[in-house]
């Protein structure tokens, strides 16, 4: 019997304490959130061809109009594969991908609030062709993009860095390469950053296993240490499970991480065993001044759980992005095409 089971009495009955808002914002897919130092919330997504941005400095409350940051011909937003956002004091930073395997990338200035198209984060056309990517904001200013790129053969992790706000990139560079030719096919990967610390969490594929890993630089992406295995137990799989989880730091700078395996989500911090937490999939993860906060999808259903072990069903849909601002957590979905956000009122 899984570890979880004697738990989910607990885990799954709704907080009467927590206040929960769920609404339709607008029309679109694949949402994401990003919680900047300051407690705005900016929150990116795609509609056609086009990027939207919008962003909340109420916690989640209400978000502003959705303008237009920039527009992809063939932007790829669908299949767990979609724009994503990082910010700054000075500038807020998109990049999506187009189906061809291009990644692009979009700036604003938020002193003139003025988008600019800057210059492909991928130096090489068509090599990103798969659509997952992450980016994460350093504090020295800097943003940090990593893909899963093909130029070099199979999937590998690569990445480049940007000093001026997403307008230009430096020269692309393979961060991981798989002994075993390739990571894993069709999982997203997850960054998170704070200081001169860059982490990147992602599948990998080695002996026929599709375990989670972690990459760290300690000198603001410059270099990386040699990738590191996220729990004890192991997943051989013959097929991709579409399922990367997601990296988020602790008040004090280290990482923790969420993940499936199989049908179980999982917590987990580097060089420790991992803890069954509960049912689900697509589970992501941020952190509050109380505590981690996870959300996940399981039989269509998402759930929000804070600190304490307590959980709520926020709504239906899929894929679930989630950031927190001050005693706020704030999950954002896509349900029939339609942005869905649901703010979460947490309890100590």
């Amino acid at each position: 019997m899984l570890p979880f089971i004697s738990l989910l009495g607990w885990l799954l009955i709704a907080v009467p304490h927590a206040q929960i808002a769920d609404r339709v914002l607008t029309s679109g897919t694949m949402p994401s959130v990003f919680a900047d130092q300051q407690g705005a919330l900016h929150l990116t997504f795609g509609r056609g061809d086009t990027v939207f941005y919008a962003v909340s400095t109420n916690a989640g409350a209400t978000f502003g109009v959705p303008e237009t940051a920039g527009v992809v011909p063939n932007l790829v937003a669908h299949a767990k594969r979609g724009p994503q956002v990082s910010a700054n004091d000075q500038f807020v930073v998109i990049t999506a991908v187009d189906k061809g395997g291009t990644l692009h990338s979009f700036s604003l200035d938020r002193a003139t609030r003025r988008w600019r198209a800057g210059k492909p984060v991928t130096d090489v056309p068509d090599v990103a062709k798969e659509g997952f990517q992450g980016l994460a904001v350093t504090g020295d200013g800097a943003f940090h993009a990593a893909w899963l790129d093909v130029r070099w053969g199979k999937q590998k992790i690569a990445g480049a860095t940007s000093t001026d706000g997403g307008l230009t990139w430096s020269a692309n560079r393979m961060l991981y390469a798989s002994p075993d030719t390739t990571v894993c096919e069709c999982c997203r990967l997850s960054m998170a950053a704070a200081g001169k610390d860059v982490y990147i969490q992602f599948r990998n594929y080695l002996g026929g296993n599709r375990d989670l890993y972690l990459l760290h630089s300690a000198d603001g992406g410059r270099t990386y240490a040699p990738a590191q295995k996220l729990g004890t137990g192991t997943w051989k799989l013959n097929a991709c499970p579409m399922d990367g989880g997601t990296v988020a730091l602790q008040a004090d700078g280290k990482p923790l991480t969420v993940w499936r395996r199989e049908g179980t989500v999982y917590q987990c911090q580097p060089g420790q065993a991992e803890q069954a937490v509960t049912e689900g999939r697509n589970c992501t993860l941020a952190v509050a001044a109380s505590g981690p906060v996870l959300a996940w999808e399981h039989r269509g259903t998402l759930h929000v759980r804070s600190t304490g072990g307590q959980s709520v069903a926020v709504g239906q849909g899929q894929v679930p992005s989630l950031a927190v601002s001050g005693s706020s957590a704030v999950c954002v979905w896509e349900q029939d095409k339609q942005v869905r956000v649901a703010t979460v009122t947490l309890t100590k």
